[in-house]
Formats: structure tokens, C-alpha cells, sequence
């Protein structure tokens, strides 16, 4: 419930040296001051004060703690907040929580305290969804998005948008508002032509996705092709570790090899799978395995062994097995491996090494402009939710861009924008329904 006082611990799980009980709601301060045995007006703001927490029924001693008071609005809730800093540990941690909660909160649910910060307009719901960006942020670049976008960017470009749109609805109602005044023929197509332009503005930014997507979940990149084509030696070249066994005869590798890396700030899973080739048994489970995995990949790196290349040597089960499978892999890039081996013209391949280490850091830069993320990020959405509506709002300016060729009543136009205009204002958290923050803030951590 809204009114409720909530309770929870607000560091990881586990040892460390300190650990964080966060009460948030109007007894806050109140729950506090009972486990220190201290009056709420004792308790100072935004001051730290040492004290050793009780049990509130029987008075026994938890731990020395340092109480932390915020009061409304100056806190991340915007409600009254107060933490309890204690020795880190889940005893110790599990202890001073019930002490909380039988001094008057209840359980915090997943993401609750975030959830009240949006309620308070202590942060949009684009700051939000970066609260949880920084939190799981698994490179610097993925940190320095989601902090970008927890100070406000993001949301300040869907709000400058949605007032342009905002603006454009405004003019096209005034005119139908007012019908003896008319709209002339010019007029339309002013107003078409600056639906146009904020739909194109809406479909850059909806198409940033393929860049936060990346940066913020990561990429899969699977290294597919034929028996003996060196799959497993660019893999390891690429991870910088012996991670896949590498040998001469042919099928070594049974099952995909899977190792995390980081290429240009972007999270990448890099998955080896076994070789291309007539096989039965265990090893012809280990190709469907690797088949099935690369169809969930990103991105599909392949392998050409150098010796296939130019036409100069067709055969060997293992290349007439590779020209068998034309499966859709996701993107796809094909790349000469054995590269120290090659003779005559690459064909406009990248031509790789696993032995001189040439063409790697091609074939990772490649790899990362494929899919949008090379260069600096600048503003880009993170969340399929923010691409779904960015992109309608798009689609709503274009249909009202061509209703003007189509000699549509300006009602209509106005009904497109005004849909543009909502859902960009749902990226920000108004209008939105309760079933689908639930399932958002579900994804918080508790004490989050």
C-alpha cells in the first residue's frame, strides 16, 4: 500500500564491512528512532548519527550502527527515508530487517522504493529503467549510458519531442476548433510537413535501440563452419585464453564453448560450436547443438579456411557439409581463418589468424559496427518498451504526414498526433497502466 512504511536491506547479499537496512514511508523515522531508543526529533537530518540498535520487544542488542536520516521531499523516495548502516553479513543484516519490520514497516517488494520515487516525480520512468542500467551494467560504456540517462538525457530528448508534438496538435485543433477561419492549402502541408519531420526524429531515436540493446544486454556471437576450419583457435585468440581445446583431427569440439569478453565497451558472449560435417552419435548431437545456439546468436562469424578460398580446393566432407546449411543465423560475417595460410585474393573478407593474431581487432571493430554500436552512443533507448512506443509515435506522425495527400479532415490528423503525443508520454511514465509497472519495477532487487 501506498501509505505503508517499507523495509529492507539495500546491500547485496553476503560478508562485507557494511551493510544497509533502508526504511522508506511516513513512520520511517519513527521505526528508527524505536531501534535506537532515541526520539524521532533526536534524529537530525542528512546527519549521521552512531547508536547501537535494540530489539524493540526485548531490548537485546543487534548491532552498533550509524542512523541516517533523509525527510520528505529531500530523499530518493521523495518520503521520508531512513537507513540503518550496520557490519555487513546476512545474520547481522536478517536481524536488524525483522527488527524494522517489528518496529512498524513491512517488506519492501521488488523495486517499491524506486516505484515511489516515480510516484513522487522524484525521477521519470526512463531514470528509472537506468537506475536498474547502472546496477547490471556490465562494461564502463554500459555505465556511462545508464548514468547519462539516470541525469536525465533521454528523458529530456522524449519530453522535448512530445512537446513538439504537444504544439502540432495544439494548431491542428485551433483549426478545427474555429472552422469558419479554414486552413489553407499551404497551411496543411506546413503541418504535414512538420508531422514529417518529428516522425523522422521519433524513428532515429527508435532505431538507437540496436546501440542500447547492445551496450546494456550484449551481443552473442557465434563462430560457425566446417570441420578443421579454426574455429576454436579464433576463439581463444579472440577471448585471449585458452578456453576451447584445439587439435588435428577433425571434431574435437563436441558441444559449444561459451566465454564473456568485452569488444569497444560492448558485452559480448562468444560461443565456439563444432564443426559442419556428416557425423553420427555424439558428435552429431554437438552439431545440432551448436546449429540451435548460433540461431539465437547476434551475430554469426563464418569461417572460410584459407584453403577454400578462391576456388583453388573444393573438397573434404567438411566444406560440401558447410555448403549444405543455409540457415538463417542472424547477421552474418564470413571471414577467411588460417589467414598465415592463404594464397591468392581474400575476396573482400576479413582475413584472420589465430597463430599471428592478424585481422582480430578487424573482425571485433566489424563486429561491433554491425550492429550500431561503433563510435560514441550519444542518446539512444535501452528498453524494448521505450523503442515499442517511440517507434509508434513515429508511425502516428507518418500516418498523419500522408493524410494530407490523401485529403483527410484535419480531425484526423489531429487523432495521429495526439496518439504520437501519448505514447511518448507513456516513455516517461504517464498514462501507463499497473499491470505494466509491476512487471518492470518486478525486475528490481528488493532493496532497490
Amino acid at each position: 500500500m501506498d501509505g505503508d512504511t517499507i523495509a529492507a536491506i539495500a546491500t547485496p547479499p553476503g560478508s562485507g564491512g557494511i551493510g544497509v537496512v533502508r526504511v522508506s514511508g511516513p513512520e520511517a523515522v519513527a521505526v528508527a528512532a524505536r531501534l535506537v531508543g532515541r526520539a524521532a526529533a533526536e534524529l537530525p537530518d542528512r546527519t549521521l548519527v552512531h547508536a547501537v540498535a535494540r530489539d524493540p520487544a526485548s531490548g537485546e542488542r543487534l548491532d552498533e550502527v550509524l542512523v541516517a536520516v533523509m525527510r520528505a521531499p529531500r530523499s530518493y523516495t521523495g518520503e521520508d527515508v531512513a537507513e540503518l548502516h550496520g557490519h555487513g553479513g546476512a545474520v547481522n543484516m536478517g536481524r536488524l530487517l525483522r527488527a524494522a519490520l517489528a518496529a512498524g514497516a513491512r517488506a519492501a517488494e521488488p523495486g517499491e522504493f524506486t516505484r515511489r520515487a516515480v510516484a513522487r516525480g522524484r525521477m521519470d520512468l526512463v531514470q528509472a529503467e537506468a537506475v536498474l542500467g547502472v546496477i547490471a551494467a556490465a562494461s564502463e560504456r554500459a555505465l556511462r549510458l545508464a548514468q547519462g540517462q539516470l541525469e536525465g538525457r533521454l528523458g529530456e530528448r522524449v519530453a522535448e519531442l512530445r512537446r513538439t508534438a504537444t504544439e502540432l496538435l495544439a494548431d491542428l485543433e485551433a483549426s478545427i476548433d474555429f472552422p469558419e477561419e479554414g486552413i489553407a492549402h499551404a497551411e496543411r502541408h506546413a503541418l504535414a510537413a512538420r508531422a514529417g519531420e518529428l516522425a523522422e526524429a521519433c524513428r532515429v531515436l527508435g532505431a538507437s535501440f540496436a546501440v542500447g540493446r547492445a551496450l546494456a544486454e550484449g551481443l552473442d556471437v557465434a563462430l560457425v563452419g566446417p570441420v578443421n576450419a579454426g574455429k576454436s583457435s579464433l576463439f581463444n585468440r579472440l577471448v585471449g585464453s585458452e578456453r576451447a581445446l584445439v587439435a588435428e583431427e577433425p571434431g574435437t569440439t563436441r558441444d559449444y564453448v561459451e566465454a564473456r569478453v568485452v569488444w569497444s565497451g560492448v558485452p559480448v558472449t562468444l560461443v565456439d560450436t563444432a564443426g559442419w560435417r556428416e557425423a553420427g552419435g555424439v558428435e552429431r548431437r554437438g552439431i545440432e547443438l551448436g546449429e540451435k545456439r548460433a540461431e539465437r546468436a547476434d551475430v554469426c562469424v563464418e569461417l572460410i579456411p584459407a584453403e577454400f578460398v578462391g576456388g583453388e580446393k573444393r573438397t573434404g566432407d567438411g566444406e560440401q557439409e558447410a555448403g549444405n546449411r543455409k540457415q538463417e543465423m542472424g547477421r552474418r560475417v564470413r571471414v577467411v581463418s588460417k589467414g598465415d595460410e592463404l594464397v591468392g585474393d581474400a575476396g573482400g573478407m576479413i582475413v584472420t589468424s589465430a597463430v599471428t593474431g592478424a585481422g582480430i581487432e578487424e573482425l571485433k571493430e566489424a563486429i561491433v559496427r554491425m550492429v550500431g554500436a561503433g563510435g560514441e552512443e550519444g542518446i539512444v533507448v535501452t528498453s524494448e518498451r521505450q523503442r515499442d512506443l517511440v517507434v509508434r509515435a513515429a508511425e502516428a506522425l507518418g500516418r498523419a504526414a500522408g493524410a494530407v495527400g490523401a485529403g483527410q479532415a484535419e480531425e484526423v490528423l489531429a487523432l495521429e498526433v495526439r496518439e504520437a503525443a501519448r505514447a511518448l508520454a507513456q516513455v516517461l511514465g504517464e498514462e501507463v497502466g499497473e499491470e505494466m509497472l509491476c512487471a518492470l519495477f518486478a525486475r528490481f532487487c528488493i532493496g532497490k
